[in-house]
C-alpha cells in the first residue's frame, strides 16, 4: 500500500507540472515547442512512476545494473546541462545589461567640443 501512495503523490505532482506547462504556453511565457518538450518529460516521468520496472530494462540497455542508478545518473547529467544553459543565459543577460547601462550613461554626456589639450596649454 505504501508503494501505491508514493506513486499516487508523484503522479499527482507530475500532472500538475503538465497542467502548468500548458497554461504557461497559453500565456505565451514558453513556446508550444517548449511545452511539447516538457510534456514529453512529464509523461515519461509518469510512465516511470507507474511502471518502475521499465527503468531496469533501459538501464541494462545502457550497461547500468539498476534502474534507479540509471535515473540518478541521467538526472545529474541533465541537471548539469540545465545549469550550464542557465549560466550561459545569465552571462548573456549580464552582457546586454552592461551594454545598455553603458549606452544610457554615455547619452547624457555633452557633445564633444574641441578644447585645449591639458598637456599643451599654450595652444589656444
Amino acid at each position: 500500500m505504501k508503494h501505491m501512495l508514493i506513486q499516487f503523490a508523484f503522479v499527482l505532482v507530475l500532472f500538475a507540472a503538465l497542467f502548468v506547462t500548458w497554461r504557461r504556453a497559453k500565456q505565451n511565457v514558453i513556446s508550444r515547442i517548449e511545452a511539447f518538450g516538457w510534456s514529453v518529460v512529464w509523461i515519461a516521468a509518469i510512465a516511470v512512476v507507474l511502471l518502475p520496472q521499465t527503468t531496469t530494462v533501459v538501464a541494462n540497455f545502457f550497461g547500468v545494473g539498476r534502474g534507479v542508478d540509471f535515473i540518478i545518473y541521467a538526472s545529474v547529467i541533465t541537471l548539469f546541462f540545465l545549469v550550464f544553459k542557465l549560466f550561459v543565459a545569465i552571462d548573456g543577460f549580464e552582457r546586454k545589461l552592461t551594454d545598455l547601462v553603458r549606452k544610457d550613461a554615455l547619452k547624457d554626456l555633452p557633445p564633444h567640443q574641441d578644447s585645449p589639450d591639458r598637456d599643451h596649454p599654450n595652444e589656444i
